[in-house]
C-alpha cells in the first residue's frame, strides 16, 4: 500500500499461508506468514525447537514482537512473550536461537521489504555504517510489565515503551469500554495483543490481528469484548500521539 493512501488496512494471520522464508543461497531459513509486504512491512514467523539462525543483518531498522516461546539473541540475551527488541539498520547480530519449545514472533520493518543478509556474505554498507557510528544504541528491548500505565481514557490506560524509534505504546481497554473519534498525526501499525476490539465501519479484530492506520485518517470509534483489550501502536517517526475529534 502507498503510504500516502488515508485507507487503514486489517491483516488477519489466519488468513494468510505460511510458506518458507527464501535464502537464495539455500540455507535453512523458518516458515513466514507475509502480512504486509511494501513499506513498512511486517511478517509472522516461527522457528522449531533449538533452531538458529547465523549472524546477519536487515536493511532497515527492524522491530521483534515475541508471542510466544523464547529466543535467545547474541549477548542481548532471552527474549520472553511480552518482550519488544528493535534492531538498527546494518547492524551485524546473532545468532538467533529458539528454546527448547521454539519460539514465535511478528517482525516489522521500519522501511522496505524485509530483507535478511548473511554477515559472511555481504557487508554492511558504508552509508549505513555511518549512521550506526552516529547513534548511541544499536539495539534495544523493552517489555510491557516494565513501563508506567497512564490514564488515557476512563477505563483505558496507555503505557510509552520507548520515546525513540521505534515509538511504542500500549493501551489497556478495560471491559466494552470505548475510544471515541480521533486521530494521529503519524502513520501507526495497531497490533491487538489481547482481547478483541470492535472498530467502527471496520469489523472485529481479535488477537494478533493488526490494523494499518494512515496519518491523519479518522477513527470513529473503537470498543473492547467483554474481556477488554490490549492493543501495541507503533508509530511512524514519533509517538501515535490521540488527537480527539
Amino acid at each position: 500500500m502507498n503510504q500516502a493512501s488515508n485507507i487503514t488496512e486489517l491483516f488477519r494471520p489466519e488468513e494468510v499461508d505460511w510458506e518458507l522464508f527464501h535464502d537464495p543461497h539455500g540455507r535453512p531459513t523458518t516458515p513466514v506468514r507475509m502480512l504486509k509486504t511494501d513499506g513498512p512491512s511486517f511478517l509472522e514467523t516461527k522457528f522449531e525447537p533449538n533452531f538458529s539462525i547465523g549472524h546477519h543483518w536487515h536493511p532497515f531498522d527492524t522491530l521483534y514482537i515475541i508471542v510466544e516461546g523464547n529466543m535467545t539473541i547474541g549477548p542481548e540475551g532471552n527474549f520472553l512473550p511480552g518482550d519488544v527488541r528493535w534492531i538498527k539498520a546494518g547492524h551485524v547480530y546473532g545468532p538467533e536461537v529458539s528454546g527448547d519449545d521454539g519460539v514465535r514472533f511478528f517482525l516489522m520493518s521500519m522501511g522496505d521489504e524485509i530483507g535478511l543478509n548473511w554477515s559472511d556474505l555481504y557487508d554492511t554498507p558504508e552509508k549505513l555504517n555511518q549512521r550506526l557510528e552516529t547513534l548511541p544504541k544499536r539495539w534495544g528491548r523493552a517489555n510491557i510489565n516494565d513501563a508506567p500505565k497512564n490514564e488515557l481514557l476512563s477505563n483505558v490506560a496507555i503505557q510509552t515503551l520507548t520515546e525513540e524509534n521505534p515509538y511504542i505504546q500500549r493501551l489497556e481497554i478495560g471491559p466494552s469500554a470505548t475510544i471515541n473519534a480521533y486521530q494521529h498525526d503519524v502513520d501507526a501499525l495497531y497490533m491487538v495483543s489481547g482481547g478483541e476490539i470492535d472498530v467502527a465501519k471496520e469489523g472485529i479484530l481479535e488477537t494478533e490481528h493488526f490494523r494499518w492506520l494512515p496519518a491523519n485518517t479518522p477513527t470513529e470509534s473503537i470498543t473492547a469484548g467483554t474481556e477488554g483489550a490490549e492493543l501495541l501502536i507503533i508509530g511512524m517517526g514519533e509517538l501515535a500521539n490521540f488527537q480527539w475529534l
